[in-house]
């Protein structure tokens, strides 16, 4: 399994998509007029306030959801449902407990008719990349969450999926290990390039992962801005600190915290977080209220 192996594959088309739920029997637009893509080969991000509609779009790309409205495609087929084209990596660790570390790899292979041999090599292989070749023979209650979220996302990667869907993948671990995982994962797609396309709240994380970041806007969710990261690769922690980092990291912060605030609605006022001055007295809070 290798950069080459599938050049020019991976490419997802999303185009006018909206989605419609209904609520207490209200109809709401979710996702409204979303149009994007990630080429071949491109680790795309997409960020914005919680709520706008990230995780459903990730969701009908894996197709798990039908939209409403518009068209999705990867390599110019439509989407009508889950294949092994797409692996998937979710917040929640999704290991099997009764299997080793190598045989939850394996399993996806395994349901593939793939036979033995070949099964364990490729997970082996793809655990030395992960560095997680020593742990093969460990249950998943052996590991830690780092560790855990490493094998979901070998095991995702064992059936040669042509794209990667990740929806917060880190965002369980604590800060020290999401950014080893950052690294881990930069390094992991440096050697396969698959085309990712990547849900986070975390702003430098998606800086520091993608080739571009996409903002959405407070629900119903729509593209607010395509930022492309001109960071050069392979990505190191010590640009976390560039000139370049650092104006990417205020030009998205700031386009977040207005959709972050539109989506509060009139809670705050036309003062805004300025506008809520609250003096607690001797009473306390009680006598708020």
């Amino acid at each position: 399994m290798n950069a080459t192996s599938a050049p020019g594959r991976g490419h997802i088309d999303i185009q006018d998509v909206c989605v419609r739920f209904t609520q207490n029997g209200v109809p709401l637009d979710a996702v409204q007029s979303v149009s994007l893509t990630v080429n071949p080969g491109e680790f795309v991000s997409i960020v914005g306030p919680s709520g706008c509609g990230k995780s459903t779009l990730l969701n009908i790309v894996a197709g798990f959801l039908k939209p409403d409205q518009g068209v999705v495609t990867v390599d110019g087929a439509p989407i009508t449902g889950p294949g092994a084209d797409r692996g998937v990596v979710f917040q929640q660790y999704s290991l099997f407990p009764w299997l080793s570390v190598r045989q939850n790899v394996e399993f996806g292979l395994k349901m593939q008719g793939l036979g033995r041999s070949a099964r364990e090599s490729r997970a082996r292989t793809l655990l030395g990349l992960a560095g997680l070749l020593s742990f093969e023979n460990h249950y998943p209650d052996q590991l830690s969450g780092g560790m855990k979220q490493r094998v979901g996302i070998v095991r995702a990667l064992a059936t040669s999926p042509q794209v990667m869907l990740m929806d917060e993948p880190f965002g369980a671990l604590d800060s020290q290990t999401r950014v080893v995982m950052q690294e881990i994962l930069t390094n992991m797609w440096q050697q396969l390039r698959l085309s990712v396309l990547f849900i986070t709240h975390d702003i430098e994380e998606a800086i520091f992962l993608s080739d571009k970041v996409y903002v959405m806007t407070a629900r119903p969710g729509r593209i607010k801005a395509e930022i492309p990261v001109l960071l050069p690769r392979p990505r190191t922690p010590d640009m976390m600190s560039s000139p370049t980092f650092l104006a990417l990291n205020r030009q998205l912060r700031a386009l977040i915290r207005e959709e972050s605030l539109a989506a509060m609605g009139g809670e705050l006022g036309e003062g805004g977080l300025a506008g809520h001055d609250w003096h607690v007295g001797a009473e306390g809070v009680g006598a708020m209220l």
